[in-house]
């Protein structure tokens, strides 16, 4: 009787150790997936942050930003107030971006200065039709347009984009 009594309390604490055990354990299976969908989900935000692209000033934006803010009261003056309008509001898109998109704008633009304006032209056309592509075919759509740029073009267009090389 004594063995039975023995076994019978020995099974009784094993079940009571391993009963928790086994209530913790889908605790912590769901905690590993919660961790795994926010990794995910940080992963897929910074992904989307890189692959959005950053604006190149028009060319009107391009000569006003050239300017001392004396010339450039200077020439709002003169514009046509719808006019006025739209190059403000394109100096307003500018100055409201990111910290690190702005960074990538400052590093960019030289290199796009620095082109012939003909060329300038092609790669803000390209530009635009980038902005038009889904973000997940981008790199597709440069991968097949590598053969009509130079590099120098193509490394401008990749940092604008947000795609690395």
């Amino acid at each position: 009787m004594r063995s039975f009594f023995n076994y019978a309390a020995g099974a009784v604490l094993a079940v009571g150790c391993v009963m928790p055990a086994m209530a913790q354990d889908p605790a912590g299976k769901q905690d590993i997936i919660r961790q795994k969908a926010l990794r995910q989900q940080k992963l897929k935000e910074l992904k989307a942050q890189q692959q959005r692209m950053i604006p190149l000033p028009a060319p009107a934006v391009e000569r006003f930003l050239q300017m001392s803010p004396a010339d450039q009261e200077r020439a709002l003056s003169r514009l046509a107030p719808e006019r006025r309008q739209q190059v403000e509001e394109r100096l307003r898109k500018l100055q409201q971006l990111p910290p690190d998109q702005m960074q990538r704008l400052q590093d960019v633009y030289p290199a796009f200065q620095s082109l012939r304006p003909v060329r300038q032209q092609a790669v803000r056309a390209e530009i635009q039709e980038l902005r038009q592509t889904r973000p997940a075919f981008r790199k597709e759509r440069l991968n097949n347009d590598a053969r009509d740029f130079s590099p120098e073009e193509m490394d401008i267009l990749r940092r604008v984009a947000g795609i690395p090389e």
